[in-house]
């Protein structure tokens, strides 16, 4: 259940994000780059959203409807490892809607439902830090959601046509939900049926004894396996038999997009059998202690922040995770900036800026730029500078897990009133766990 705040003015008011001054702020920024987002748009629709991904899935959706094979050939072109379907024969249906649309409706199909996921993660996000729901909080939303789509992940995201957002909302929705609900933990199954990657949240509430939700999640995607098996019986042999780890049908792994453990290690190391040794035993521990560290937050009432590290780690650990595949930096920035608000503490708005920065600059936008500077920056300094930004995200990502290792065990050890007049509320609730009570919620 979510815990209710005291009776009284909010303790952030005029501070935090619960200030009426921060919420006009941000939806004025907001406001301000949706409308430069929309300019750009306007002066060139295609150049702005090229939707390639869509596109693919609107090429699967026709071979569903016609009978065609998903796995045999390529979506687009005759070049393996483009634009193959590498999603499952459950998502291959739920496409085949974009099939009857005509080519001039995928732009406004995408930018509306790109920008209504969008609002929705960050909608699920602000809720998860036990905002209640008000026009305030519209607000609110609607102007980090502004902000968020200039987020490289997300740019990608809504201006490919991708289906990352969708996925989160899925995870978070189910998270969100109360823990006595009875089949919380579908949505994550059904997550998992479009695209693999969610399976790891099924773990997550194993780890964190959510039995009961893990058991609807694995019936969930039990049954979107089934519901492909009927329709489309020959596609899911194939998919089911080994497509779905033919690492061929994605891209090499040391692919400057793989922004994942396994495109680091590929680049920097080869792609000999020692170094897939090395990723397949890095990848294990690195997940064994994104795993723990969600416990951890999970234990202390901080869901949110346990399924940002769990969408986080799955990403890093997964064989090619490219740009688009980090949405969860949109719930990771509302967290960091929560965290910094009332506090202003330098590592909190350290972590918030290298978040941002990166996330806004982004990895790609820097390979122009640095292909004329790179042959000037010659020997190891070139090297390390080159490591760097092609695997911006990853290093983020281990130093955000290296942060979350020590940052649990610190709140724990703080006094009440040292940390921060938030934390006065632990005073009024004596049979409360030692954290602020505005951030005992549901997710």
């Amino acid at each position: 259940m979510i815990a209710r705040r005291p009776a009284g003015p909010p303790l952030l008011w005029g501070r935090g994000l619960d200030s009426p001054g921060i919420t006009r702020l941000i939806a004025a920024l907001g406001a301000v780059a949706a409308l430069v987002f929309a300019g750009w748009l306007v002066r060139d629709a295609h150049a702005t959203l090229p939707l390639f991904d869509l596109g693919a899935y609107r090429v699967a959706g026709e071979r569903v409807l016609g009978g065609g094979s998903l796995y045999g050939s390529p979506l687009v072109g005759t070049t393996w490892g483009v634009f193959e379907f590498v999603y499952t024969p459950f998502a291959a249906l739920l496409f085949g809607p974009l099939a009857l649309l005509p080519a001039w409706a995928l732009l406004p199909v995408a930018l509306v439902v790109g920008g209504g996921l969008l609002v929705g993660v960050v909608w699920l996000s602000l809720i998860g830090l036990g905002q209640p729901p008000s026009r305030r909080l519209l607000a609110l939303c609607l102007g980090l959601s502004g902000l968020l789509l200039w987020c490289e992940p997300v740019w990608e995201t809504v201006t490919f046509g991708q289906v990352n957002l969708l996925l989160a909302v899925l995870v978070l929705a189910d998270l969100g939900r109360d823990k006595s609900v009875w089949g919380r933990g579908a949505l994550i199954g059904m997550a998992a049926g479009i695209k693999l990657t969610p399976a790891f949240f099924v773990v997550y509430l194993l780890v964190t004894r959510q039995f009961r939700a893990a058991a609807a999640a694995v019936g969930a995607f039990l049954a979107t396996a089934l519901v492909g098996a009927v329709t489309l019986p020959g596609d899911s042999r194939v998919f089911w038999a080994g497509a779905f780890a033919d690492p061929a049908r994605v891209g090499v792994p040391d692919h400057p997009g793989n922004q994942s453990l396994r495109g680091l290690i590929a680049r920097v190391l080869g792609l000999g059998s020692w170094a897939q040794l090395l990723w397949l035993v890095s990848a294990a521990a690195l997940a064994a202690a994104g795993l723990w560290l969600a416990a951890r937050f999970t234990a202390s009432g901080r869901e949110l922040t346990a399924a940002v590290l769990c969408g986080l780690t799955a990403v890093v650990v997964s064989p090619f995770s490219w740009v688009h595949h980090w949405v969860w930096f949109v719930p990771l920035l509302i967290v960091l900036l929560d965290r910094a608000l009332p506090r202003r503490g330098r590592s909190a708005w350290s972590a918030w800026l290298a978040c941002g920065v990166a996330s806004a600059v982004g990895c790609h936008w820097f390979f122009a730029w640095f292909a004329g500077v790179a042959p000037s920056v010659a020997g190891p300094v070139g090297a390390v500078l080159l490591a760097g930004y092609q695997n911006a995200y990853v290093w983020l990502t281990l130093a955000l897990l290296a942060a979350a290792a020590w940052l649990p065990g610190r709140w724990r050890r703080a006094p009440a009133a040292a940390v921060d007049a938030v934390d006065a509320v632990d005073a009024v609730d004596s049979t409360a766990p030692h954290i602020p009570s505005y951030r005992r919620t549901h997710v």
